[in-house]
């Protein structure tokens, strides 16, 4: 048994994604998740205010932002990834993809929200 079961209790994991992105308002966060419900390529999305510290064009720079993380399947986070790069405000906009365990329970239902009509 794995440590994450150990710790939790789950008899059995599966795999799930988390896709990340960063935007600069509430408002395009709260936008951005409804579209990926809509959409169905995310199950559950977490939106969090964050400092991003960085460089761009030469230059270090910051900004108060919002973190927004999509759980999704596995098999939904290419096209996630492809969906916010069309619908995000940024021009380079930050995405990344984290593969990650879940419970069975959890995953299962995730696969079923993100799955195709």
């Amino acid at each position: 048994m794995g440590w994450a079961a150990r710790i939790t209790g789950m008899k059995a994991e599966r795999r799930i994604a988390i896709v990340q992105t960063t935007v600069s308002a509430r408002a395009e966060a709260e936008a951005l998740a409804a579209l990926v419900l809509k959409n169905r390529l995310g199950a559950c999305i977490q939106i969090t205010p964050i400092k991003s510290i960085y460089r761009w064009r030469g230059k270090n720079e910051s900004a108060n932002e919002l973190l927004v993380s999509v759980k999704t399947s596995p098999g939904a986070a290419g096209r996630l990834a492809a969906f916010i790069k069309k619908h995000h405000p940024y021009e380079l906009p930050e995405i990344i993809s984290l593969n990650a365990r879940a419970s069975r329970e959890y995953a299962a239902w995730a696969a079923r929200e993100t799955k195709r009509p």
